[in-house]
């Protein structure tokens, strides 16, 4: 089974999302004993034309932002003795790639960062840092919208995404590390999405008969991935029919469900996030956490 992460990296622009994140982390490092590292990024403009007197005036003036992000970062440090805490800033011509980096050099197993941060975007667009991070890191990114409440002990139950791919299959495999180090309860669902064809066929749903027979056979299969995957590990096995993310969304809503996972990549094959994904569309509108798995 999957080791959890001995360094966590969480990415912070001091938005309010970003403090869900922080929050996050600082929590999860408790739970786990991890080494926690803070990450803000400075994007800096690069300009070769640039007069040598407005590059010095920038210069001062990132200076003086650096200062004060080094500031918060001390004010936002926990006191526990027992947290190991290290703070990094980095100045760079893109937040995606310098995170990608620090992962890198340092080690980390995971990362945790906010889905929308200071520009106020109410939801992740295509392109957005976010979403490139996901797409380029090769370990586990753990993303939360703002105003999500933890509780004092999280997550009690982790629900993750199976569809019998390589990719998911590694997301059961650590969901099942996860619920084991965290003492949660952990449930696999797989969702069977009806075919819906054009208005000129004769017929536009599959047969409902017909979809109870593909979630019964989905059901036997599912028992026996998870089986083969997790062992003797205890875990609730779930196959219901709909869209893949709607079905995955209403289900991370139940009140006991604190943490949902997958991976970006499913049987279709893509090697990344497209719009209109089920990897993104849920990552769009997860109401909990969510870590989502990028390893080849």
């Amino acid at each position: 089974m999957a080791p959890t992460p001995t360094k966590i990296l969480v990415a912070t622009d001091f938005s309010a999302t970003a403090e869900c994140a922080e929050r996050l982390g600082i929590q999860l490092a408790r739970q786990l004993g991890s080494e926690l590292h803070l990450l803000h990024v400075r994007v800096i403009l690069e300009d070769p034309l640039m007069a040598e007197e407005k590059r010095l005036e920038i210069e001062r003036l990132l200076s003086s932002a650096d200062d004060a992000s080094k500031s918060k970062f001390d004010r936002k440090l926990p006191s526990e003795p027992d947290l190991e805490v290290t703070t990094h800033l980095v100045r760079s011509l893109s937040a995606a790639e310098a995170i990608a980096e620090t992962v890198t050099d340092l080690g980390c197993g995971l990362v945790i960062m906010g889905t929308n941060g200071c520009r106020g975007i109410s939801h992740l667009l295509l392109g957005s840092v976010a979403e490139r991070v996901v797409r380029s890191v090769d370990v586990p990114v753990l993303t939360v919208r703002s105003g999500v409440e933890l509780p004092e002990v999280w997550p009690k139950h982790i629900l993750v995404a199976h569809d019998f791919s390589e990719q998911s299959s590694d997301a059961v495999r650590t969901a099942g590390a996860w619920a084991e180090a965290l003492d949660a309860e952990l449930t696999v669902l797989h969702v069977v999405e009806p075919v819906v064809y054009p208005e000129f066929y004769s017929f536009n749903v599959v047969d409902d008969d017909v979809m109870i027979r593909l979630r019964d056979r989905a059901t036997e299969a599912l028992d026996e991935s998870v089986r083969e995957i997790l062992g003797s590990h205890p875990c609730n096995t779930v196959v219901l029919i709909g869209p893949a993310a709607d079905t995955i969304v209403t289900e991370a809503d139940a009140p006991s469900v604190g943490l949902v996972v997958m991976g970006t990549r499913g049987l279709s094959g893509l090697e990344h996030l497209v719009l209109g994904s089920v990897a993104e569309a849920v990552l769009r509108r997860c109401p909990v956490p969510l870590l989502t798995m990028n390893r080849e």
